[in-house]
């Protein structure tokens, strides 16, 4: 006969030796993710199944920033063995939020049932947590002004150049990069704009000054200007974040214009409201009066 205590022994049902739960990052480091500028990243969460029998778990996402999760709703894990499954954070919409702002996710794993038998009742539920953080999203605009009309040659003008930040975070303009169609056209004062912080939802504004040559031929001047973004730099990026340009006609400086005869034919007749300053008359000759006086003495002595 086989002992009592033994055929007890083998009558008792498989006791789950347990299983832990977590989130895959590299090297053991804090589960800390910065989200793409598309508002999405990549991760794993990991299940080490400790049993002596396979295990189901059904799987749900909290993710923070209005955010959603592209991933596995139930998953297997065969006894004695640790799994890692991919999910995709996505759905961020990472210019809402201020730059480097951080906020938990949390993975929920729950036991439905062991070898393929569910469970009648509530299984044993565990968390992954990690965290996403929110990148800078740089987003400085410019926009120059259209010139209110031309400009005469050999004399200056301005236009009023502003950049906005619409971005996430405060930045500023790293470099102003200025281009004009015409040699004899200076535009100064685009650089005062670099350095300068701006707020998020501010904007910075500052006077072009044009100069044009007295040389200076008739003809329309394209200006350009672009701006590169700190926040780029900062980055690894070279790009230009804006740029505008504005047309402004040049006009050939030609001189006076008149002829001269209206001038000639007001000296020595009017000035001011009708008053007469000389008239057209021929001049008379000093030896008329002698004559005049001696004709007058002779017909008087004949009378006598």
């Amino acid at each position: 006969m086989m002992p009592i205590s033994a055929t007890a022994q083998e009558d008792l049902p498989d006791i789950p030796a347990g299983w832990e739960m977590g989130i895959d990052t590299p090297q053991d480091t804090e589960p800390i993710f910065e989200l793409g500028l598309d508002g999405e990243v990549s991760v794993k969460f990991w299940i080490d199944n400790q049993n002596m029998a396979a295990i189901t778990l059904d799987i749900e996402f909290d993710i923070p920033f209005d955010g959603s999760a592209n991933g596995p709703d139930s998953v297997e894990v065969s006894a004695q063995t640790n799994k890692s499954f991919d999910f995709t954070i996505k759905q961020i919409d990472v210019a809402a939020f201020a730059a480097s702002q951080s906020d938990r996710f949390i993975v929920t794993g729950t036991v439905t049932g062991y070898s393929g038998s569910p469970l009648t009742s509530g299984g044993d539920s565990k968390d992954g947590e990690g965290n996403v953080t929110i990148p800078m999203v740089v987003d400085l605009t410019i926009d120059l002004s259209e010139s209110s009309g031309p400009l005469n040659a050999g004399t200056t003008s301005s236009l009023e150049v502003s950049v906005t930040n619409a971005g996430n975070a405060v930045d500023s303009v790293h470099k102003v990069t200025v281009t004009d169609s015409c040699p004899l056209l200076d535009v100064g004062g685009a650089e005062e704009l670099e350095g300068v912080a701006i707020e998020m939802g501010q904007n910075l504004t500052q006077i072009l000054n044009i100069t044009t040559s007295d040389s200076h031929p008739t003809k329309n001047c394209v200006i350009e200007i672009s701006i590169q973004s700190r926040g780029d730099v900062d980055a690894g990026r070279s790009q230009t974040a804006d740029s505008d340009e504005s047309t402004l006609s040049i006009v050939e400086d030609r001189g006076d214009s008149s002829n001269g005869n209206e001038q000639s034919n007001n000296d020595g007749n009017t000035s001011g409201e009708g008053d007469i300053i000389s008239k057209n008359l021929t001049p008379l000759w000093p030896g008329a009066v002698f004559i005049t006086l001696l004709l007058g003495a002779l017909v008087r002595r004949k009378i006598d």
